[in-house]
């Protein structure tokens, strides 16, 4: 048998950084996220002699899967070698999320190689130890992923804002030069500001939950953008400084100040990378892109709408 599951990327819109428990790998601020169609994560799993992981073609060192591999084969009641093949509809490890939806359909393909028709919130659990964000890639829509929480749970399904788009600034395809996990830790233990950005989030994921309900475009962009600058100001004030930004990044941003005063409505966002992600109506999607990419000139768009969850199967 073979166990197949696909998994969509989930971009946080309302931002976790830093961990509560480095043991459990939860977050010590909540986040509110979107799971996008279409940048996905394609994954295999199957019995071997082995275990072994390969990400695009290319066989992954064992250590960065084996914890992870061990955590499910005791969680699921399995006993054997894995051979795990997943392949990515978009940059791998360059700040758009591909950890989110990997480790998401990593835990789909291994559940459905093993027998098991699990709950997504189950699902959601399990694939916490690979990643944290993972937790919301097994949900389509929007989630939540709680301060110290255990998975993350819908906050609203795939079609409940038809109009809502993605618009993403890819700068860079090259893998970032430090992983997020280690940037995280990075910034909890050397920013002056980490505190105080761990104390701050819950008001801002308590507002832009209401936004969000409310599908209220002028509430939540001003709520996105003030969520990731404050993430990058620990970043930035990290020892030594967490410089992911590169000089299309500040163009990308600059050319929205300038979209936004002329009246498109465009929020933008950002992870540990230098990748842009633009939410806006879908009417002005076109224009966004048309405008991104006469004033940036060499950047790559993509765009997205909120996908659905995990699917998981098996064949012969």
């Amino acid at each position: 048998m073979t166990g197949h599951a696909v998994a969509g990327a989930s971009l946080a819109l309302i931002k976790y950084w830093g961990k509560r428990s480095a043991a459990d790998n939860t977050p010590a601020t909540g986040s509110l996220a979107v799971t996008l169609a279409g940048l996905e994560s394609r994954t295999q799993a199957a019995f071997a002699d082995r275990d072994a992981v390969t990400v695009n073609g290319a066989e992954q060192p064992p250590e960065r899967f084996a914890a992870f591999l061990d955590h499910l084969r005791a969680e699921l009641g399995l006993r054997e070698s894995l051979s795990i093949v997943s392949e990515n509809t978009f940059p791998t490890a360059a700040g758009l999320a591909s950890s989110s939806s990997g480790f998401a359909a990593l835990t789909g393909a291994v559940a459905a190689l093993a027998g098991l028709d699990l709950p997504p919130n189950r699902l959601s659990a399990l694939a916490r130890l690979g990643s944290g964000s993972a937790t919301r890639s097994l949900f389509g829509g929007f989630t939540v992923f709680d301060a110290g929480a255990l998975a993350a749970e819908q906050e609203q399904a795939e079609h409940f804002w038809p109009e809502f788009r993605v618009v993403i600034a890819v700068v860079d395809e090259a893998q970032k030069p430090r992983s997020s996990r280690s940037a995280m830790e990075s910034s909890r233990l050397t920013s002056p500001y980490y505190q105080r950005w761990v104390e701050t989030a819950p008001a801002v994921l308590a507002d832009a939950r209401g936004a969000l309900a409310s599908r209220d475009w002028t509430r939540l962009g001003p709520l996105v953008r003030q969520s990731y600058l404050r993430m990058f100001a620990t970043m930035f004030t990290s020892e030594p400084p967490l410089l992911y930004w590169q000089p299309a990044t500040v163009a990308v941003l600059q050319a929205l100040e300038h979209l936004r005063a002329e009246g498109l409505t465009a929020y933008e966002t950002m992870d540990a990378g230098p990748q842009v992600k633009i939410f806006c109506p879908v009417g002005h999607a076109d224009a966004l892109e048309t405008e991104l990419s006469r004033r940036v000139p060499g950047i790559h768009l993509l765009t997205a709408a909120p996908g659905p969850g995990l699917q998981a199967w098996t064949t012969p």
